[in-house]
């Protein structure tokens, strides 16, 4: 769903040539929706089933052209239905869940087919990487703040390991921001909601002289907080973040042309409030354990601290209550800086692509594991990180053939504190942690025209990476640790596979593709010299079946089905307050699922999106740990934040008002079944099966230059939980998801 790219001016004959001959194939199905949509205008100005341009083959293609499991959506797209953020995506996508355990700005999570970074420590990269503009972030605490302005949003499911390669052993989320054009155009909306939120976001595009165009965009967030602190009554999980992001476009000559992105953040907010859970019936050792629901409910207690999740709240067991006695607070603190030059540069019968780019963040967070009045376990977090990145490619194609090839080089260095300065029995650490990494990587991939409708397609990659580590962990209810150490890591990985056109408008394919996370090191609560050996790299191998059809010339259906192995598969485990955690390799894991999604027109004013993903998955693993007192195999386990069955559904409906404007009603649902919210499958963190509904009312003008409108989200005041953890044998704590909110949003743009 995402809106038509402009195309390089810079495009060779060869190319464009080959493009047609691509693009050629949608031309009857776009013709079609074009009528279709002409039929009212009402419809065709705020539908958003639009033809889908990515670039998930690293060159411009209709995204029913691309034989990867891929969803998009467009600026407009995105715009129109109302999400706020980038991020918002993922109730809409099959086989795709997000959390985020201190709040979706510091540490948000991705996961894609159940793999996820299960790992809340800033030392470990995500394996369903986020990519910003062409750009790799290592580290994507921060990024979220930066998701405005989009030109597009696209999802890959499944190993992307030849063109991407880092960390793409469940997939990548690509945002791309809109570019400078070449005439003018300006944009500014500004929203009011619950919790006294106010969202002002704007934008200006243009040209400077006859060869240099610009962009600038900016958003500011502030909110109260949607949570209550009932020790002080302060307000907690608040919003005060402002993003920006310029651009300049310089024509060098007819058949080159230079991107400049300057762009950073910045966030000074309280953090998300923990709900306290006791898992016994009585506050006595030994004492019964609670059932899920109970425990979940805030009825059960802990003999630690002898009340139940409902006493630590004063009774207020819900998402707007959480309790923290903290005597430092629970400041978030979070600045980016970023910047990037993309050079493109087009020969007779290749183009040739160079983006330098360099991230740095810096970040504070506070949290109290405890989530009571008690000063009893309040952790802080320091991350300094700066990231370099090189990426240099060319592209190319003949009459029967599209071809890329590049070499990629990521380099990282972090520094991490992580200390408790405020914790009961007089019990106290810190660990210093630098972590440095370094990668380089060849990669190439050539699509080849067996015959007319038969494609092969095959890519291969080989990455080497180095990894150096010291921690210092002073003396401190954990052993003392002052050790340094390296990893070494190297992989080739690929993909090959064939595309079939029975039909211009359809595409089946099959195909085999690997992808490799490089090892690393656990870095922050370490309670043993042991845990500071390094964990090894985790390899998947995916198998996966295609189809992208279009039914009757308008109605859109792709769907998927595949079956992956990860070998040696990196989790954290968090063992208890006292133990500490550990990062393993948890042992093998096996995933098999489908996806489908369609779009379709039903009437000249009503259209459907809807998607719906199946999956099931299972450890295969020797590891055995103790956790709340039980002793866990994970032999057998579902991954975490893995349901075996989700859908989602979008439907709009459009009222054409004559001379009056237009009016457009949206409804919007998101159903997960019960799944885990742990690896360990602890009975404590299963989170039960629920939905969540949206509803937008929205009023535009004759021109669309204005529009007003009415949005509500999570409309059943849903409660539920993202993410839990067990601290201890006797008790944890959940983090609750987002409450019912509504707002009025004015749009104006030229």
């Amino acid at each position: 769903m995402s809106a038509p790219h402009r195309s390089s001016p810079h495009h060779s004959d060869a190319q464009s040539i080959n493009l047609l001959h691509r693009g050629g194939k949608r031309l009857v199905s776009a013709i079609a929706l074009a009528s279709t949509l002409g039929a009212s205008s009402a419809f065709a100005q705020q539908s958003v089933l639009e033809e889908v341009t990515v670039t998930a083959q690293k060159r411009e293609q209709s995204m029913q052209d691309v034989s990867v499991a891929v969803s998009a959506f467009s600026g407009d797209a995105i715009d129109k239905m109302g999400f706020e953020e980038g991020l918002d995506i993922t109730q809409q996508v099959p086989n795709m869940n997000f959390f985020a355990i201190f709040g979706e700005a510091s540490s948000p999570s991705v996961s894609l087919r159940g793999i996820s970074l299960v790992n809340f420590s800033d030392s470990w990269e995500s394996p369903v990487s986020i990519y910003v503009d062409d750009v790799y972030r290592g580290n994507p605490a921060g990024s979220a703040i930066q998701l405005f302005d989009l030109e597009r949003v696209e999802v890959l499911r499944g190993p992307q390991g030849t063109l991407y390669g880092r960390n793409t052993t469940g997939g990548l989320v690509h945002y791309v921001s809109r570019k400078p054009t070449e005439e003018f155009d300006a944009s500014i909306s500004a929203s009011i909601g619950t919790y006294s939120e106010s969202i002002l976001e704007g934008s200006m595009s243009g040209p400077i002289s006859d060869s240099v165009r610009g962009r600038v965009a900016i958003k500011s967030t502030h909110n109260d907080g949607w949570q209550t602190n009932t020790v002080t009554g302060d307000k907690l999980n608040d919003t005060d973040s402002f993003g920006y992001r310029t651009q300049l476009e310089f024509d060098l000559a007819e058949n080159a042309g230079l991107l400049l992105n300057v762009h950073g953040s910045n966030a000074d907010q309280q953090s998300v409030g923990f709900a306290h859970m006791g898992y016994l019936e009585e506050a006595v050792e030994g004492s019964g354990k609670c059932s899920v629901g109970a425990i979940q409910n805030g009825a059960c207690t802990s003999a630690t601290f002898g009340l139940t999740g409902a006493e630590a709240v004063n009774g207020k067991f819900d998402p707007e209550h959480v309790a923290s006695g903290a005597a430092e607070g629970l400041a978030t603190k979070i600045d980016t800086f970023g910047t990037s030059a993309t050079l493109s540069w087009d020969f007779e019968n290749f183009s040739l692509t160079s983006i330098t780019a360099y991230e740095e963040l810096d970040k504070f967070l506070q949290d109290d594991g405890d989530g009571t009045a008690i000063v009893w376990f309040d952790e802080q977090y320091a991350v300094d990180a700066e990231q370099y990145t090189q990426e240099i490619r060319l592209n190319g194609s003949t009459e029967k053939s599209n071809w890329v090839t590049g070499f990629y080089y990521y380099k990282d260095d972090r520094g991490l504190v992580t200390e408790a300065p405020t914790t009961a029995d007089g019990l106290w650490h810190r660990e210093i942690v630098t972590l440095d990494s370094e990668s380089w990587a060849l990669f190439g991939q050539l699509e080849y025209d067996l015959s007319e409708s038969i494609t092969l397609v095959s890519g291969l990659r080989y990455t080497e990476e180095e990894r150096d580590f010291t921690q210092d962990a002073g003396p401190s209810f954990y052993e003392e640790i002052d050790t340094t150490g390296d990893l070494s890591d190297n992989a080739t990985t690929g993909r090959i596979g064939l595309d079939w056109r029975p039909a211009p408008d359809t595409l089946a394919y099959a195909s085999f593709s690997t992808g490799f996370k490089s090892g690393g090191f656990s870095g922050s609560y370490n309670s043993s010299l042991e845990a500071t050996e390094p964990v090894g790299a985790e390899n998947i191998n995916n198998f996966e079946l295609g189809l992208k059809t279009t039914l009757a010339e308008v109605y859109r259906l792709n769907a998927a089905a595949f079956h992956y192995t990860v070998e040696d598969y990196q989790a954290q485990v968090f063992l208890t307050v006292a133990e500490g955690s550990v990062i393993t390799n948890a042992g093998d894991v096996t995933g098999t699922g489908a996806e489908v999604e369609l779009t379709a027109p039903i009437t000249n004013n009503f259209e459907v999106i809807a998607g719906a993903g199946w999956l099931s998955t299972e450890f295969d693993s020797e590891q055995l740990f103790f956790v709340a007192g039980d002793a866990y195999t994970l032999d057998g386990n579902e991954l975490p934040s893995a349901p075996g069955f989700t859908y989602n559904l979008v439907a709009r409906y459009y009222q054409s008002l004559g001379d009056s404007g237009e009016l457009v009603f949206q409804g919007d649902y998101a159903w997960q079944d019960d799944h885990y919210l742990q690896i360990e499958n602890d009975p404590y963190s299963k989170q039960s099966a629920y939905g969540l509904a949206n509803a937008k009312i929205s009023w535009h003008s004759p021109s669309d230059v204005y529009s007003i409108e009415a949005f509500a989200r999570n409309l059943s005041n849903e409660e539920y939980f993202t993410y839990q953890n067990t601290l201890g044998s006797d008790w944890g704590y959940g983090v609750w998801g987002q409450p019912r909110t509504a707002g009025l949003r004015f749009n104006w743009k030229m």
